[in-house]
């Protein structure tokens, strides 16, 4: 692990815990999806949740592997034209980069507090025949997964500024 990896304050750690926790829903995720194929090919009896169920899982393991790529510093970037410039300049890039990241995420994060609110007023559900509460607590996921981005942004800036990062 590179120092830039390594957490080094309350934010990193929280973001580093819970991103490889939620890791392993990506294996629920799959062990669902095989019993739905084990029922419905070998035993003709297809579910009615197990799809809406996965998806919902892996939603949120996507939603907070975000701020774990982000504390990782192994988000995916087009860094041709970085590289070309000085390390002066870079810094400056970064800085610039950050910002209008953090003002991105703040405007996601209230659009997501929106519909999160609009969900938990009714405790919207899918509708299907499980009828499942997953749009409430997706929404509500989402709005907790990108206010946590923000914070690991927030601390990414500055470290940035102050010459750490």
């Amino acid at each position: 692990m590179s120092e830039e990896q390594t957490p080094r304050g309350l934010i990193d750690l929280v973001t580093r815990s819970l991103g490889e926790k939620t890791s392993y829903v990506f294996l629920a995720a799959v062990g669902l999806t095989f019993y739905e194929v084990i029922l419905r090919y070998f035993f003709n009896a297809p579910t009615t949740w197990v799809h809406e169920i996965s998806i919902a899982l892996t939603a949120t393991a996507f939603i907070i592997a975000g701020s774990y790529t982000m504390q990782r510093r192994d988000h995916i970037r087009i860094s041709l034209v970085i590289d070309l410039m000085p390390p002066g300049v870079r810094h400056w890039l970064n800085i610039l980069n950050l910002i209008i990241m953090i003002y991105f995420l703040t405007a996601l994060a209230y659009g997501a507090a929106l519909q999160a609110g609009k969900a938990l007023s009714v405790m919207e559900r899918t509708g299907t025949a499980s009828d499942l509460p997953l749009p409430v607590t997706i929404k509500t996921l989402l709005f907790v997964g990108v206010v946590l981005m923000i914070l690991q942004g927030v601390v990414q800036l500055w470290r940035t500024v102050a010459g750490r990062e």
